[in-house]
């Protein structure tokens, strides 16, 4: 079977959308589906590839929502291929960038620190827990999470600690001043001297978890904002981060998300196509080199 390209850890509502871009473009696309938790079973992760590469070996690996998993198994699967296809010069294109690059955006922590380096407004981080009452609510990070499930909004310093006294020993963690008021994304490709951004408010029905509705909207100084993050670290692939502006009307980042978001629907309707970009971008350097 030919296969153009294998969507790696495809999760839901998202793959579907990736999916039906890509074979809106006339692409033959398959499946790895996630294991039951990523973060935790690599080697699940691993024999899913392995699994799904016995239908074919694609041209292209494309994650979803797994792309350090995926960086680090990269080097793993020409081995792979020829476990179940004996010696070939076949190998898939991977455009996943490497893992530190990732983790400088994924975490919390060190993405913060990142982009607090470049000068770009955001909430104050307290280093130790605040003791005066105003200071609260608060926003507690851990530092990797997905999908807001790591985001946390005590309202007292006890909550605070109950979170804290959760966290394995060494976990890293934010802990960010509240901010009040309208929340803001911007959806990102970058590849070599190309870069393409688009702006869209969210509206939830609670301060984290998945957005409600989404409508497109002009933030150039929020795409320039992100635009700056990666090209700090010279980041190649599909972005997204958050913003809040708050009530004096300032903009604060909250968050980068290095792989495509909630929004990509909202992006490809308006004309913001990222599968096809990722794809269309890697596809021809990959020729250009040749």
């Amino acid at each position: 079977m030919e296969i153009d390209v294998l969507l790696s850890g495809s999760m839901g509502d998202l793959a579907q959308t990736v999916r039906a871009s890509l074979e809106s473009h006339g692409l033959t696309v398959a499946e790895a589906p996630v294991p039951q938790n990523i973060f935790r079973d690599e080697f699940g992760y691993r024999r899913a590839i392995f699994h799904a590469l016995e239908r074919g070996i694609p041209k292209m690996i494309i994650p979803i929502g797994c792309q350090t998993a995926l960086s680090r198994a990269k080097s793993e699967i020409p081995s792979m291929i020829e476990r179940i296809y004996g010696a070939t010069d076949e190998t898939p294109l991977i455009p996943v960038e490497s893992e530190g690059k990732i983790r400088s955006l994924d975490s919390k922590v060190e993405c913060s620190s990142l982009v607090a380096e470049l000068g770009i407004v955001q909430p104050h981080i307290f280093n130790d827990i605040p003791d005066a009452d105003d200071a609260y609510p608060l926003v507690f990070k851990r530092d990797i999470s997905f999908g807001g499930q790591g985001v946390h909004v005590p309202k007292s310093r006890q909550a605070l600690r109950n979170l804290i006294g959760h966290q394995s020993p060494g976990e890293p963690y934010l802990i960010e001043e509240y901010i009040e008021g309208d929340d803001y994304s911007v959806d990102a490709f970058r590849w070599n001297g190309c870069f393409k951004g688009i702006c869209y408010r969210t509206e939830t029905k609670h301060w984290t978890g998945p957005s409600q509705s989404r409508t497109v909207v002009e933030c150039p100084d929020l795409v320039a904002s992100l635009r700056k993050i990666l090209d700090s670290i010279d980041y190649k692939g599909v972005c997204g981060a958050d913003f809040r502006v708050g009530k004096d009307g300032r903009a604060y980042f909250l968050e980068c998300n290095p792989r495509f978001t909630g929004g990509l629907k909202t992006s490809i309707e308006a004309g913001l196509d990222l599968p096809w970009l990722l794809w269309d971008s890697a596809i021809s350097e990959k020729q250009c080199q040749q």
